[in-house]
């Protein structure tokens, strides 16, 4: 029996969703159980985030080159490994270490399925990133909600347990897929050289300053919102049950995504994600109800699903094609490497010192600023540039 790679594709990414979120979302929990500090968590979770802004426009580049899929199994069974090996660690060098080593391996898993999306939707003229993407947002919310009741009754250190089990499954996938390697194209020698390539052009600086900077504004409503959950009185098992109401709210956010970009086009998109996130984190400030906190998850489907569908259009529209992979690692690097782990720098600290509340309010007064600079920007870039 065989399957198109189609949904092959929607299968890795819901595999691979829910393997992650068996783990992330609990993992700042469970160093918090630990006994470690706000800050030393901000610290931590740095570390792993900074990693990102590194190590995956490197893959990404290595992909172009030598392809997808090998690539891609290099770097699931190195987080296999070293996912399995992280319940036997307790110190905080060991945690620092293991922490650089998975983040070389695990980072470029989401960029480099991304990766892979792209090149079926280029090469067999099927679906949309959207309509495949949405089944990673269904394996979350399936994830963080079994994890969120098996916490109920087990060790928390069972999330890397399952995680590893759930990352073998994904390798044994990618097996399955066959797609026809793309004609190289004819690239630079050096890593170098493709960096001053790209760098050289203003626009696409620009837009990953921003990119960077909207990382660091949105940092309390990614991963570290967990904290927040449990400073106004959520239980673990709440905590899961947020995190699937905001992954099932992406969905259909990711099935009108294309119909949402031929209409209004990614930037306009894009700046109305950043208002409503604006919003979102105001009212996050107001909230200390558990129950309503895990309610206003719903908003996630707006400022997730349709920031990752129109940054990627728009990354597609100013970035020359051959440079694919390497513009979408460039996405994960800048937003979810430099920007992010400012963010989780500044909120580990800052839980120390102040509510998760106050923190929210300070994330939403800084990205409305960053709101307002995006708009100058795109005055001046229409997707035609």
């Amino acid at each position: 029996m065989s399957f198109s790679n189609g949904t092959i594709i929607g299968s890795l990414y819901f595999l691979f969703y829910m393997g992650l979120s068996s783990w992330l979302p609990f993992f700042n929990l469970y160093l918090k159980d630990l006994g470690y500090s706000g800050t030393l968590i901000g610290i931590i979770a740095a570390i792993f985030q900074a990693m990102l802004f590194f190590v995956v426009p490197t893959w990404g580049i290595i992909s172009d080159r030598k392809g997808t899929l090998p690539v891609l199994r290099i770097a699931l069974l190195g987080s296999i490994i070293l996912l399995w090996s992280m319940q036997y660690i307790s110190t905080l060098a060991l945690f620092i270490v293991f922490m650089l080593f998975l983040a070389f391996f695990h980072h470029p898993l989401g960029s480099l399925l991304d990766s892979l999306t792209l090149h079926y939707i280029f090469t067999e003229q099927k679906s949309s990133f959207g309509h495949l993407r949405v089944w990673g947002s269904l394996g979350w919310a399936i994830g963080t909600t079994v994890m969120g009741w098996v916490l109920l009754t087990r060790d928390m250190v069972i999330i890397f347990v399952v995680a590893t089990f759930i990352y073998i499954f994904i390798l044994a996938g990618t097996r399955l897929v066959r797609l026809p390697e793309s004609t190289p194209p004819v690239l630079p020698d050096t890593n170098s050289k493709v960096a001053l390539r790209l760098f050289s052009q203003k626009h696409i600086v620009v837009f990953l300053v921003l990119l960077t900077l909207l990382g660091t504004g949105l940092a309390p409503i990614y991963v570290f919102i967990n904290l927040y959950y449990r400073d106004i009185g959520a239980s673990n098992q709440m905590v899961g049950l947020a995190f699937a109401i905001q992954a099932l709210s992406e969905i259909p956010f990711f099935f009108l995504g294309r119909r949402l970009l031929k209409k209004f086009q990614s930037p306009n998109l894009l700046l109305a994600v950043v208002t409503v996130a604006v919003i979102r984190l105001l009212l996050y400030g107001f909230i200390s109800t558990p129950t309503l906190a895990v309610m206003m998850g719903v908003l996630q489907g707006f400022t997730l699903s349709l920031f990752w569908v129109s940054a990627t259009d728009f990354m597609q529209l100013i970035i020359p094609r051959e440079w694919r992979s390497t513009g979408q690692s460039l996405i994960w690097a800048f937003h979810a490497g430099a920007g992010v782990t400012v963010g989780n720098l500044l909120i580990g600290r800052l839980s120390d010192l102040i509510s998760m509340q106050q923190i929210m309010f300070l994330g939403s007064g800084f990205t409305f600023i960053l709101l307002m600079v995006m708009r100058i920007y795109f005055r001046k870039h229409s997707p035609d540039t």
